[in-house]
């Protein structure tokens, strides 16, 4: 309550400041504070223009860079986030390597990702000019670059990054000395096969002869039409054209001829990224925002002092801090009752993290260790694992003289889950380039799957790829949190590189 002022007391008050916003049509608005009669405090009102939960309202693209060894992706990446040219050597590839051996050998065998920022009118933001914090704040659409290994060593490591971190579109780069050679045809398999759009960028253009080049770019334009990938290739020469390519991606494969060391046709291919759209429709990404939190884990930290960390990317709604929900399914066929204590993305700490956003999410209190490819969701959806399940599987290659048959075990990829399955029951023994329904087991712990999703299996130089038509739920438990008041924790203080 208030109280009366004595009419003979006339306070002093300082002589109120005024405060300038903007109104909802871009002008300025003095804003005049109102002092209380019987304090020395003031009351503002005020029109907020930002608040920290909107510090994640930007469109958020996921492109894998896929291509052979020695291909240049790791360097095209690393010129494209940090806006410095290559020296011919290597220099712009060390801002991606992360360990060790990769700067010795020059070679990719980890998930690394860099971000790049374009505002609504095509402005580009990089690390050039620029820091993280300044990147999210000026742009309105953010390219996350997933940089995949192309070596056949670390084919599973890159067959999970194009699961696990669902990009939207990946980059084929090429060389254009070497041409169509070692795993290139293969990683376009698997975008084929995982339905991931795609485009070519050929590099190290500058030392190479015009006509080599030409014959590298002709034997692109021959797979892309044939009928395995039925998207014809468009080369891009123009801006224009790379609007056009952008526009287009779904019905032709936009090619790119670049140079880390010159920046040849660089300017094209920013001006086709700041076009490019989410693969998603609208619609369906207003759906995904609008549903109950689900976020899948594809990796699990633990940091002295601090716990246990999990990233992986939020496939459905908004998760919050201090939400509570539920992390499984374990080995045993129960799910943990848990409470979200912090949230990072892109190394900074957020209130929110949004339908396809990667971020990093520390808890309060765990009681037992997460493992990749579990799912974190609301208590809202049903909590159930599955053993055996039924797919729709197509052979890409079978080496083997024999037929593929029951018994058979595979590692799979559905989502960020990998792990190996067993054939226990299939209509017909099958061979490269036949179709048949199989029935499926997880021979290492259950796991949460849905109809529909795709799959990615290999063992050896057998490869195949499938849709999951059917599953059988088993009935799972649920872990409560028997304090509901958890003490807090400093993870919001952390700096999280594994998944940024």
């Amino acid at each position: 309550s208030v109280n009366a002022i004595p009419p003979t007391h006339k306070p002093h008050h300082p002589k109120p400041k005024l405060a300038w916003a903007e109104a909802e049509d871009g002008s300025d608005t003095v804003v005049p504070p109102s002092v209380l009669p019987s304090t020395e405090k003031y009351v503002c009102e005020v029109l907020i223009r930002r608040s920290q939960d909107e510090d994640c309202m930007w469109t958020d693209l996921r492109v894998a860079m896929l291509g052979n060894v020695d291909a240049g992706k790791s360097t095209l990446c690393g010129v494209l986030t940090h806006g410095e040219l290559d020296n011919g050597a290597g220099k712009a590839r060390l801002n991606l390597f992360r360990h060790l051996h990769e700067i010795q050998s020059g070679h990719t065998s980890s998930i690394s990702r860099e971000i790049l920022g374009f505002d609504k009118q095509g402005r580009m933001f990089n690390y050039e000019n620029h820091s993280i914090e300044s990147i999210l704040d000026c742009s309105s659409k953010i390219i996350t670059f997933i940089d995949l290994a192309g070596s056949q060593k670390y084919l599973k490591t890159t067959v999970f990054g194009l699961t696990g971190h669902c990009p939207d579109y990946a980059a084929l780069v090429v060389n254009s000395k070497q041409g169509l050679v070692g795993t290139f045809r293969e990683h376009l398999g698997l975008t084929v096969a995982l339905r991931v759009l795609s485009f070519v960028c050929i590099t190290k253009i500058d030392g190479t002869a015009p006509a080599t080049v030409r014959r590298c770019r002709h034997q692109i334009e021959s797979i892309l039409r044939g009928p395995a990938v039925r998207r014809p290739a468009y080369v891009v020469t123009t801006l224009s054209e790379a609007e056009d390519a952008a526009l287009q991606i779904r019905e032709r494969t936009p090619v790119f001829m670049v140079s880390a060391v010159t920046g040849d046709n660089l300017s094209l291919l920013h001006h086709f990224l700041s076009r490019l759209q989410p693969a998603l429709s609208k619609e369906a990404r207003s759906l995904a925002l609008q549903a109950a939190p689900r976020f899948s884990v594809d990796g699990v930290l633990t940091v002295t002092g601090q716990g246990t960390i999990i990233t992986g990317l939020t496939t459905r709604g908004t998760i919050r801090e201090e939400d509570t929900m539920l992390l499984g399914p374990f080995d045993d066929k129960s799910y943990e009752e848990v409470k979200v204590a912090s949230i990072q993305c892109n190394r900074l700490p957020r209130r929110l993290a949004k339908c396809g956003q990667s971020v990093s999410l520390g808890f309060h209190k765990l009681e037992r260790t997460p493992r990749k490819g579990m799912i974190l969701q609301s208590p809202s959806y049903e909590s159930y694992c599955v053993e055996e399940f039924t797919a729709e599987i197509y052979i890409l290659q079978h080496s083997s003289s024999s037929k593929l048959k029951v018994g058979f075990e595979a590692t799979v990829f559905i989502d960020s889950i990998r792990q190996t399955v067993e054939i226990i029951k299939m209509e017909r023994e099958i061979t490269t380039g036949q179709k048949a329904k199989v029935r499926l087991k997880f021979v290492q712990y259950p796991d949460l799957i849905a109809v529909g999703s795709r799959l990615f299996f290999r063992n050896g130089r057998t490869k195949g790829m499938g849709t999951i038509v059917d599953i059988v739920k088993i009935k799972t438990h649920i872990n409560r949190t028997s304090d509901p008041v958890l003490k807090s924790s400093k993870n919001s203080e952390l700096v999280l590189d594994e998944v940024n």
